[in-house]
């Protein structure tokens, strides 16, 4: 006698793939606040971004970097080009007449580092953010116009282009390296003014661009 056993008890269950599901803001953990070193203020990590969006990213963080080393140049090439002119008490009252162009490296760090996040946060939250965006390229656009009037006026504390020539007339040695000081800052003011111009150009199209973390990957059941 022929028995019919069946191949299985209960109903089949196909294999199905669950198709992923877009998150708002990817996988990035907006609450891990791990930026800057030490304080932790905000969250930043390029570590969690691929492609485009991670090379936008890493550009303006470069410029923001740049800036940084920029206005440390600044600061030192100050003191000492006021501690070669002046002696004695006057050195002290030359540096507290000039105080308020010593707070260029307290203004204009918060002011690269609000900028530089902007940036960050325009091309990584999703979806996109116009008004993240918008506020970026318009603080961009400002220091831009700032950095290119530093690498060439050469008032105050400000050692642009236009200083080596005053600086070439004077035969002391420690002119040559004044003049190596202020190629660094006028080259470092130059560099973040043309990465921050492609921040703007770029920053719109970034956005639009998918994140590597931005689905799960697939699962079978």
């Amino acid at each position: 006698m022929d028995f019919n056993v069946p191949s299985a008890i209960g109903p089949q269950i196909p294999n199905v793939v669950t198709q992923p599901t877009p998150s708002s803001n990817s996988k990035i953990n907006w609450n891990d606040y791990n930026f800057p070193p030490c304080i932790h203020i905000v969250h930043f990590s390029l570590a969690e971004l691929q492609g485009p969006v991670k090379r936008f990213v890493l550009c303006i963080y470069l410029s923001f970097l740049i800036i940084i080393g920029v206005l440390i140049i600044n600061l030192l090439s100050t003191i000492i080009q006021v501690s070669k002119y002046t002696k004695g008490i006057n050195m002290f009252f030359t540096f507290l007449s000039n105080f308020l162009f010593y707070l260029d490296i307290v203004i204009f760090i918060p002011v690269s580092a609000f900028t530089a996040y902007s940036g960050y946060c325009g091309a990584c939250r999703r979806p996109p953010e116009s008004g993240t965006i918008l506020r970026y390229k318009i603080c961009q656009g400002v220091v831009c116009i700032l950095w290119l009037v530093f690498s060439i006026i050469r008032g105050g504390c400000f050692n642009g282009w236009t200083r080596i020539t005053l600086l070439k007339r004077e035969k002391e040695s420690a002119a040559n390296f004044c003049i190596f000081l202020t190629v660094l800052e006028s080259l470092g003011y130059t560099f973040s003014l043309i990465l921050g111009l492609i921040g703007i150009i770029k920053v719109s199209d970034v956005s639009e661009e998918p994140l590597e973390s931005e689905f799960p990957m697939p699962a079978k059941i």
